[in-house]
């Protein structure tokens, strides 16, 4: 008891910040500043902070049910897998006010599929409360730029997540002719302003990468990884960041590597050769006697033993990444020559190539090569 005292008490001492939503509650006093701090956290995106507070506010006052209805927002409303409809039946809608009602009204509608009457059902809600901020917001869907700027002047105080939209229209070019970055970070600040969560910085983030600032947004995004680092939803976004801050010394790297596989697979070298592979995706290849495509394994090292390479250089490269930095494919050119069969007689070899390389727990991993003749040269002979 005294530990639940003490998590009553912190988040009770959280109203000195706290946005308020919904203007008639049946939950405690306790419970409602709780409650509200669920749903900003819920309208900011920050949907596991949300149901922690939802579930503290069930803790504080058992019959404050509107927490349910945050637990439901949470969940998914796909018809197939998803636990909202679920939830919805198991509320005792006796125990919500009128303004939550409203709320549940909503968010049934919600499951309903192509079979729904949001557009009625919501004139009906914003009819009845039209200074709640909650039927105000769930109200601003999509990219509805103007909705969230005239939230943000009709309620200021729960203007948080308003403003996190806002400064991707600032950012988007929606409020002018061309982007404008720094009307967009000001519209974080003041999100931030009005509510300290890891979801502003985590857009702050987006908005620099926009702007082509990657300094900016590893920055921020780790700022938003450690506001609850373990698990943290942020974190896929760190390496991506990262990549493209070092990009150069990265594409630097990859060629290197590609230069090296190749040197252990023309020398035969297998230890070598499996520092660039991965077990978890076989690497598929095909050569340049443009016969069929195959996987290469320790058996294929055994292939074109009767030739004897002069000279093998790879020149050229060309990257192009992933969206998200996680897979990215080479394009180089090769000059060369060999003999075959011991005879002396040189044969020029000339190819253009491509690889694909990606990203794994482990670095970089080749998982795809192809070549072909290039500009008069040949290839490797046919098997």
């Amino acid at each position: 008891m005294k530990n639940l005292t003490i998590l009553i008490s912190f988040f009770f001492s959280l109203n000195l910040t706290a946005q308020k939503w919904i203007n008639d509650s049946n939950c405690d006093e306790q419970s409602y500043e709780i409650l509200n701090e669920a749903i900003t956290h819920l309208a900011n995106i920050e949907q596991l902070t949300a149901l922690g507070m939802a579930k503290a506010a069930k803790i504080s006052d058992s019959g404050c049910e509107c927490a349910n209805l945050v637990i439901a927002a949470i969940s998914s409303s796909d018809a197939n897998w998803g636990s909202r409809k679920e939830k919805l039946e198991a509320i005792n809608i006796q125990l919500l006010s009128p303004e939550e009602k409203s709320w549940y009204d909503l968010l049934i509608e919600t499951t309903r599929g192509e079979d729904n009457s949001w557009d009625d059902t919501y004139s009906s809600a914003i009819e009845k409360f039209p200074n709640s901020p909650l039927i105000n917001w769930v109200g601003v869907r999509g990219f509805n730029w103007e909705g969230y700027m005239e939230f943000s002047k009709k309620f200021p105080e729960n203007a948080s997540s308003a403003y996190n939209m806002i400064a991707y229209g600032y950012a988007y070019g929606e409020y002018g002719d061309s982007p404008d970055y720094e009307a967009a970070y000001e519209a974080i600040k003041k999100s931030r302003e009005l509510h300290d969560g890891p979801n502003a910085l985590d857009s702050s983030s987006e908005i620099a990468a926009m702007e082509g600032n990657y300094q900016k947004a590893l920055s921020n995004q780790l700022k938003a990884v450690d506001y609850a680092f373990f698990a943290s939803p942020y974190q896929s976004k760190l390496p991506t960041y990262w990549r493209n801050l070092n990009k150069e010394t990265l594409m630097k790297n990859l060629e290197q590597a590609q230069k090296d596989v190749q040197e252990a697979i023309l020398e035969r070298n297998i230890e070598e050769f499996k520092k660039y592979v991965t077990d978890d995706m076989q690497l598929v290849s095909g050569d340049s006697n443009l016969q069929d495509f195959y996987e290469f394994t320790d058996a294929s090292f055994s292939r074109q033993s009767n030739i004897n390479w002069k000279s093998f250089d790879l020149r050229d490269f060309d990257f192009s990444f992933s969206p998200d930095m996680s897979m990215v494919i080479l394009t180089f050119y090769a000059d060369g020559s060999y003999t075959r069969d011991g005879s002396d007689e040189s044969i020029a070899y000339s190819t253009r190539a491509s690889s694909v390389w990606i990203a794994t727990d482990n670095g970089w991993k080749t998982v795809h090569t192809n070549w072909a003749p290039y500009g008069g040269g040949s290839g490797i002979p046919k098997i």
